[in-house]
């Protein structure tokens, strides 16, 4: 960039007064800009207010500001001043006289303008404006050109000296201030309406999970998003009969398009299942309705089924999602395949295919392709394989825990998609006792108290004193970061702490009534980097079997869910 002439003026001998009267006048315009740039954040009153004001001190005809487009192609008008206005008029970036000026980085004096090889005439043409001189100087931030400040003809036949040129350029310094402070403004208020938005959604999402039902109850399901929210859903409901019906899904696509399908597929599910129609039509129907109401391109893999505790047989249909997994202690690995696209692609001349077994001793397990596709250190993919190899590692375990271990394990990966699995079976075998049920002040003066109750109970279940003290430092982990974070400065917080012991298994339930987390960020930390106060979760991790959020029963606050094994 070649350096812009300084300051000074073209006669010798100025009279020292008229010296001190412009920069008086300067100093005031420049005073008078910058109160007129804090009354207002608004990019547009801001730029009118400041081409008026320079054109009447320049004494111009006519005064503009150009601004690049976000697409750094054309050069938009986003406010003028004069007979004639061009405010939106959009000329390419490297067109005509200004555009030279935003290229080059340089002022521009032009005393003849219809002599300069760059102007463009038929701009007057359309306007019926006579431009005869042009001066132009770059707005320029941080080393980079923005747009452009124009003035126009000198009234009164005069021409610009190189003392206006030096003026103008001490007056875009403020505006081009004025103008990325106001896209600061803007962006901020931006990302404050899209995360209220996105709080929103996933509160709403959240509001259809459904409540966890106690044993005996045949149907265990959760998730964890990737994302702020989810494209991913479960359900579960109980028929007249006592046929149990679930639904799992995900759909397409991120954001809050793909947030609001979520809603809208899993809602329409659940409506069309209560009829109690096979597998294969309740999917047909879904899928015929979401045909009729475009969805942008998105669409929806589903799996949907019944489950009846009296004859023991679950019977589904999958439509896109990953092959459904049954396991049984006495039995190899059986799998099934989609037989049917995704909902909402092909309205007609689709068939759903339905199958059904006896669960006997075995679980069905319905999943999503988020815990397929997680990632490990070497961005290897889990793929279905490793989530076979989980289930068999961990088949002598209760569902809850199971389902928590499947979970727990995505977290310890890099997770491209959200994740969430449903497990199908017969659970009269389970035996669940609640050991604790206690609700304290979210307080550090509380945490002696709570901690001895814990002790008490992991060494009348038959924990050693090593386990019993790992087991109280994660509890304590756990609650100190509901009172520093969640929390924070709220100082009549409440704290719910419930234990139960279910068949070998101790479970521990900590909520908290604080804004939600999303718990698609709270996972172990890299421990190559391990920095103050961030290794709560990894010492959680490392001590609990399986550790995982859910949706309190009334959808407020947090419920953070840890179990460990009773050896």
């Amino acid at each position: 960039m070649k350096t812009d002439t300084p300051f000074y003026s073209n006669s010798n001998t100025k009279d020292p007064a008229q010296e001190s009267a412009g920069t008086l006048e300067q100093l005031t315009l420049l005073a008078d800009l910058s109160q007129d740039f804090v009354m207002s954040m608004d990019i547009d009153d801001i730029l009118i207010r400041a081409v008026k004001r320079i054109k009447s001190y320049m004494d111009a005809e006519a005064a503009s500001i150009f601004l690049i487009d976000s697409d750094n192609q054309n050069l938009i008008c986003r406010a003028s001043a004069g007979p004639v206005d061009v405010t939106n008029m959009a000329m390419n970036c490297d067109s005509g006289i200004i555009g030279r000026t935003f290229t080059s980085g340089e002022r521009q004096m032009i005393i003849d303008a219809k002599k300069d090889a760059d102007f463009i005439c038929h701009v007057d043409s359309l306007t019926g404006f006579q431009t005869r001189s042009v001066l132009c100087t770059p707005l320029i931030i941080q080393g980079n050109t923005i747009g452009v400040l124009q003035v126009l003809n000198k009234l009164d036949e005069q021409l610009f000296q190189t003392r206006d040129s030096d003026i103008l350029r001490l007056l875009a310094t403020p505006i081009s201030l004025a103008v990325q402070n106001a896209r600061f403004t803007l962006n901020f208020v931006e990302q404050k309406r899209i995360k209220k938005e996105l709080t929103l959604a996933r509160k709403l999402q959240r509001s259809l999970l459904p409540n966890r039902v106690e044993p005996p109850f045949p149907v265990v399901g959760t998730n964890i998003s990737a994302n702020e929210v989810s494209g991913d859903f479960y359900d579960y409901f109980t028929l007249n009969d006592g046929t149990v019906g679930f639904i799992i899904g995900d759909v397409s696509g991120k954001g809050l398009d793909a947030s609001m399908l979520m809603v809208r597929a899993s809602s329409l599910l659940r409506w069309i299942g209560k009829d109690q129609l096979p597998p294969g039509q309740w999917l047909a129907k879904a899928n015929k309705e979401l045909c009729e109401k475009a969805s942008r391109g998105l669409f929806v893999c589903a799996a949907v089924g019944y489950y009846n505790p009296k004859t023991d047989v679950v019977t589904w249909s999958n439509a896109g999602l990953p092959p459904v997994i049954f396991k049984c202690p006495q039995c190899t690995i059986e799998t099934w395949n989609a037989d049917a696209p995704p909902l909402g692609i092909k309205a007609s001349d689709l068939s759903f295919q339905q199958q059904s077994m006896q669960l006997k001793q075995g679980g069905l397990y319905l999943l999503t392709d988020g815990l397929t596709d997680a990632r490990n250190s070497d961005n290897q993919r889990r793929e279905l394989e490793g989530i076979i190899e989980d289930i068999k590692n961990i088949e002598s375990e209760s569902p809850e825990v199971r389902i928590g271990k499947l979970i727990t394990s995505a977290r310890r990966h890099t997770l491209n998609d959200d994740a969430t699995v449903i497990l199908i079976e017969k659970r009269d075998h389970l035996q669940e006792k609640t050991l604790l049920a206690e609700q304290f002040n979210a307080s550090a003066c509380e945490l002696k108290q709570i901690r001895h109750k814990i002790m008490q109970i992991a060494e009348e279940v038959g924990f050693d004193q090593p386990c019993c003290q790992q087991i109280i430092l994660s509890l304590d982990e756990a609650i100190t970061n509901i009172i520093r974070h969640a929390y924070k400065n709220i100082k009549d917080g409440e704290i719910e702490l419930k234990i139960k012991k279910q068949n070998k298994t101790l479970v521990f339930y900590l909520r908290d009534f604080a804004p939600e987390v999303y718990d698609s960020s709270i996972r172990p930390r890299d421990l190559s980097n391990p920095l103050p106060g961030q290794m709560g979760i990894n010492f959680i991790d490392s001590v609990m079997d399986s550790w995982e959020f859910a949706t309190p029963k009334d959808g407020y606050g947090n419920l953070l869910i840890m179990k460990k094994e009773i050896e």
